[in-house]
């Protein structure tokens, strides 16, 4: 111990701190994925062989040790994709978050009023809120945004005349991350005929992911909330809202909602330059 001590110097501190603060943000940016539960798995692997290495466990320690040397090559191949995606997410983004704080109960609000001025006019939607399980590799195929979340905006994203109303809308962190997005559709059995494409996505990224997706029927104007696989049906905009509200915000949140009062400058542009551009040739 007295040795170790005796190497630590101020340039070994700094090699741990920058060590730290890789781990640390690689672990915040593989959390809620996929790659985290298999992580999660791997950890067990690594446990149960350096029990088996201390108790006389053979049979066990055997396996183990199979297992071991062709650990590294079993890592590149469960983590390929998510690999790909750490690797490009540090090449375009600061390691530091954007700061920007929203409320939820905005967020929430604005959904439930979008929703229901295109549910009355029967104009179909598929708008994804994103929670623990990061829907990153969804948004990289769509149009990406990055715009404040608005009634205006989500009504004109699904106007049918747009060229990007029927794919999905995905938020992130309380803004517009993308529109025009694929999902993946549902493989489950002995659903109503009645659902469309549409609702087949909504159950079907809900499935893979723990996001709550909130849909409008083009047909007949349904508003319906999917989670889990499970879809609620005949909404309306205050149903939709306290579900939502219930599911996304905490006890801080309503404390803060009642506590703040919100002072919004009327300046601020909602609408990006790129979602302007998209839906210019919607308006002539």
């Amino acid at each position: 111990m007295t040795e170790v001590l005796s190497q630590f110097n101020f340039w070994a501190s700094i090699d741990i701190l920058i060590l730290a603060f890789i781990i640390y943000h690689l672990l915040i940016i593989i959390s809620g994925t996929r790659a985290a539960q298999v992580l999660t798995g791997v950890l067990f692997v690594i446990a149960a062989w350096m029990i088996s290495s201390v108790l006389p466990l053979t049979a066990l320690n055997k396996v183990m040790s199979k297992f071991y040397s062709s650990f590294f090559i079993i890592l590149v191949i469960l983590f390929q994709e998510d690999i790909r995606h750490v690797l490009s997410r540090m090449g375009k983004k600061p390691f530091i978050p954007n700061t920007e704080n929203v409320s939820p109960g905005y967020v929430i609000d604005e959904i439930a009023r979008a929703v229901q001025s295109l549910a009355s006019r029967r104009i179909g939607a598929l708008i994804v809120i994103e929670r623990n399980i990061i829907l990153s590799r969804y948004v990289e195929i769509g149009i990406k945004l990055d715009a404040r979340v608005s009634k205006e905006i989500l009504v004109s994203i699904f106007q049918t005349s747009g060229p990007i109303h029927d794919g999905a809308v995905i938020i992130q962190r309380g803004r517009i991350a993308a529109a025009g997005c694929f999902l993946p559709l549902t493989r489950k059995e002995n659903l109503d005929p009645n659902l469309g494409t549409r609702h087949r996505a909504a159950i079907g990224i809900s499935q893979e992911t723990d996001a709550i997706v909130v849909t409008v029927s083009e047909e007949v104007g349904i508003i319906s909330l999917v989670v889990d696989g499970r879809i609620s049906r005949r909404l309306d905009a205050k149903n939709l809202r306290q579900e939502l509200r219930d599911m996304l915000m905490t006890e801080e949140d309503f404390e803060d909602e009642e506590t703040v009062v919100e002072n919004e400058p009327g300046s601020v542009n909602l609408i990006p330059d790129k979602l302007r551009a998209l839906l210019k040739g919607v308006r002539k």
